[in-house]
């Protein structure tokens, strides 16, 4: 018979997912990653990453994410989506915060990923304009002004990446005056 590839992984990692049994598509990666010798692509590492984030267990997110990069696998731009949306569903202001950081290749990176080089972290595809927004706007509902300030400071600096300047406004504003 034909092996499995990662297609195929890809696949059974999210059967896995959808029923709710995480440590299955882990299970079976490593299992089939090891008899077939098979180098996992960023589209199997995504679904172990999404297993993760929908079961809340931001913890093992990261292992997954440092995995991914001690294979040389780089991040695309739906691993920083799954892992930025699951981290600020967690209420983790410090951990959105070093991911989109290191999603950019600005100082302050999460501590997962810092020993690894900005080339290797940096999305290979430019985040959606709408998740930075989005991820942007929750740090402010987070209420710590500071982080959100300094953060957007980092961010006018990246090049390509465009702000909508009413936004900038509303979160300026809206830091300043939280800081009265």
């Amino acid at each position: 018979g034909v092996g499995p590839s990662n297609f195929t992984l890809s696949v059974l990692v999210k059967l896995a997912t959808r029923s709710r049994r995480p440590e299955k598509a882990f299970e079976l990666c490593t299992e089939l990653k090891q008899q077939y010798k098979l180098r996992l692509n960023v589209q199997v590492y995504n679904n172990l990453v999404h297993a993760c984030t929908a079961n809340r267990d931001m913890q093992h997110a990261l292992q997954v994410l440092e995995q991914m990069l001690h294979e040389r696998i780089r991040p695309d731009a739906r691993t920083y989506t799954l892992l930025l949306r699951g981290s600020i569903a967690g209420g983790d202001v410090w951990e959105t915060t070093g991911l989109l950081r290191a999603a950019y290749g600005l100082r302050g990176a999460h501590p997962t990923v810092a020993q690894f080089a900005n080339s290797t972290l940096t999305s290979c595809g430019k985040l959606p304009l709408e998740l930075v927004t989005e991820i942007l706007e929750a740090l402010v509902h987070k209420r710590n002004m500071e982080t959100v300030v300094h953060l957007l400071r980092d961010l006018r600096g990246v090049p390509g990446l465009r702000i909508d300047p009413k936004l900038q406004l509303r979160l300026t504003s809206t830091a300043a005056t939280d800081d009265r």
